[in-house]
């Protein structure tokens, strides 16, 4: 699965998208968020195109730990970010070369997307089911990534169907579990690897705990991408600063996740060149015990296994009973099939 420059899957790097939707309140905050994005070394950075009018009606409540029980609609009122200023952000980033894109909140929210050409759709997972608005992003052809926070298999697999009717198999799926901040406990790693046989994609991991180390954990597992909240230390408060990292934390992340796949190797079971170099040294092989005079037949007793591992393989020891000697054999010399007569 290609993003931009870069390829997602399984023999490829991890891909880490510093989320900072509902983390900035001006430009200015937005930019400190993508420059520290830019220096931590992050793929990508995301953000939320919403509005309080059309998210969720004025009689709905959050009751969750980042939140308390707050109306929804007053909530997302301070977060709305205004049209001019995702507009601003999108060149900022795109100037900086970062990739950057969005997720709706609804389906109205896509005549903006379309306009400043955001080249991914990020899907959340309170719209996993909006069989519509899949259909409709789908039809973009754009890489689309679907989060599937709250959803059965089966729901996530109805959403996939819907995606790939249109034609579009653009698709990465994360994993994500809905909680703010998500207990560790509850965080079900090994449906990344579920979603991945059932249906072929890459498979990331949206994560809500604090702390790095479900991430990583994630990647270890095999999540193709990692989707964190990224807050800056001088910006505003906000909501979802107890499960962000700060530039440093995701710099670490970053770091020890791009280690498992230096340490993960190809799979193949075969010896690094260094153990090529050592196993000479440090294998055993078949070794004289004696002088053994050329004619002689060798017996059990004028033979051992012992470093280095130069002579003959120790697979080959009762084989060696009863040959032959063509020339003179020296105590303490590795055995080779050119001492030996052909019978």
């Amino acid at each position: 699965m290609r993003l931009g420059s870069k390829l997602v899957g399984d023999s490829n790097p991890c891909y880490f998208v510093a989320e900072i939707g509902g983390l900035f309140r001006n430009f200015e905050e937005a930019k400190r968020l993508i420059d520290s994005a830019v220096q931590v070394g992050a793929d990508a950075v995301k953000f939320q195109t919403l509005e309080a009018e059309t998210i969720t009606t004025k009689n709905n409540f959050f009751n969750l730990g980042v939140t308390g029980h707050v109306s929804q609609y007053e909530f997302f009122k301070q977060f709305e970010p205004s049209k001019e200023l995702q507009i601003e952000v999108v060149k900022y980033a795109n100037d900086l070369g970062i990739a950057i894109f969005s997720a709706p909140s609804h389906i109205k929210d896509l005549d903006l997307m379309k306009k400043m050409e955001l080249p991914i759709y990020k899907i959340g997972s309170d719209l996993a089911c909006h069989i519509p608005l899949l259909k409709e992003v789908a039809t973009l052809n754009k890489p689309i990534i679907l989060s599937t926070g709250m959803c059965t298999l089966e729901e996530v697999r109805d959403s996939v169907n819907a995606i790939l009717d249109t034609g579009n198999e653009q698709l990465i799926l994360l994993h994500c579990v809905s909680d703010y901040p998500a207990k560790k406990e509850d965080s079900n790693l090994n449906a990344i690897q579920t979603m991945k046989d059932e249906f072929g994609f890459p498979v990331g991991y949206s994560d809500h705990t604090i702390g790095i180390d479900v991430s990583y954990t994630s990647a270890v597992m095999g999540a193709n991408m990692l989707e964190k909240h990224f807050k800056h230390p001088d910006n505003s408060p906000a909501a979802d600063d107890v499960h962000a990292l700060i530039p440093s934390q995701f710099r670490q992340l970053i770091e020890q996740v791009t280690q498992i796949k230096k340490v993960q190797g190809s799979g193949l079971k075969i010896p690094t060149n260094a153990e090529k170099k050592n196993l000479i040294e440090n294998r055993v092989s078949i070794v004289s015990l004696v002088n053994i005079p050329a004619g002689t037949k060798i017996t059990k007793e004028m033979i051992d296994v012992r470093r280095p591992g130069t002579g003959i393989a120790p697979k080959y020891f009762e084989e060696l009973i009863g040959k032959t000697t063509k020339t003179e054999i020296k105590s303490e010399t590795p055995m080779s099939w050119k001492f030996l007569t052909q019978s």
